[in-house]
């Protein structure tokens, strides 16, 4: 439903949290107290959004869940751990906001324990795999530090909680929901993407500023927020490969490229970085 009415101070004060300006969500609980909402989601205009005095964002007083829809089924080599959901403003979660990376997150109002999740294996991608996630350990810490409930990682009731607790404990929105989200991993046009970049900056790193026009291999295009469907300039950042793998999250380019890093390790050397 379109309204043509202005908000734009409910807009201003949604931007000053960090938040979208424009709210499109959609839900993806099978039931809900207000009813209304099936499986495959709904529109939820701006107008319904409520933003309480403490900063908290609310849909009718219902909580929301956050997880990271992109998973990689082996990290190294290795089978990798599935994602956890959150629940609090927990440390995890003030981690990836101070590295600029919490736009990775989805939202989900589902109170099934189920969640939806890209999976991601030697280059194939499984879209909207449903799988049953277990709660952030940081989320129970920092809920056990101010409320007297203790909860555990088997007994944590999604539904009860949220029965508990009408208002979200967090700070900050992500841009999606699990169910509107943009495809994971990086876009078909994206080798061009990253040429236009590196040729825009000159192939410069954009940190240490080391030219490596004569050197073009050692040379990366990074999303600075970790999602790779997001292209947007402000997005881009034209690094060297050993300041890609200081990056958040980045270490397994230490690993995999450590010829490289130290061939561009000279380079800085002879030009005195």
């Amino acid at each position: 439903m379109k309204l043509d009415i202005d908000f734009t101070a409910l807009e201003t004060l949604v931007k000053n949290m960090g938040a979208l300006s424009d709210f499109f969500w959609e839900s993806g609980v099978e039931e809900t107290p207000w009813g209304g909402f099936g499986k495959g989601g709904t529109e939820i205009p701006i107008a319904d959004i409520e933003i309480s005095p403490d900063g908290f964002v609310n849909y009718k007083g219902a909580q929301i869940l956050l997880h990271i829809k992109e998973y990689h089924s082996t990290y190294n080599g290795k089978p990798n751990n599935l994602p956890k959901f959150h629940f609090y403003q927990c440390a995890t979660l003030k981690d990836m906001q101070s590295k600029g990376r919490f736009k990775r997150y989805v939202a989900t109002q589902r109170k099934d324990g189920y969640f939806l999740i890209d999976k991601m294996n030697e280059g194939n991608t499984e879209h909207d795999v449903e799988v049953k996630l277990d709660v952030c350990r940081n989320c129970l810490s920092g809920y056990h530090q101010h409320y007297q409930k203790q909860y555990t990682v088997d007994n944590f009731d999604i539904a009860k909680f949220f029965e508990h607790f009408g208002n979200s404990q967090f700070t900050e929105t992500p841009n999606y929901t699990d169910e509107n989200a943009p495809v994971s991993g990086y876009t078909a046009d994206w080798n061009e993407v990253s040429k236009q970049r590196k040729e825009q900056c000159g192939y410069i790193c954009q940190q240490c500023g080391v030219n490596l026009s004569n050197h073009k291999h050692l040379i990366h295009t990074h999303h600075a927020n970790g999602v790779k469907s997001d292209n947007t300039s402000s997005n881009l950042k034209v690094l060297c490969i050993e300041c890609h793998s200081d990056q958040p999250s980045h270490g397994h380019i230490k690993s995999n490229a450590s010829h490289e890093i130290l061939e561009v390790q000279r380079i800085k050397a002879a030009h005195r970085f």
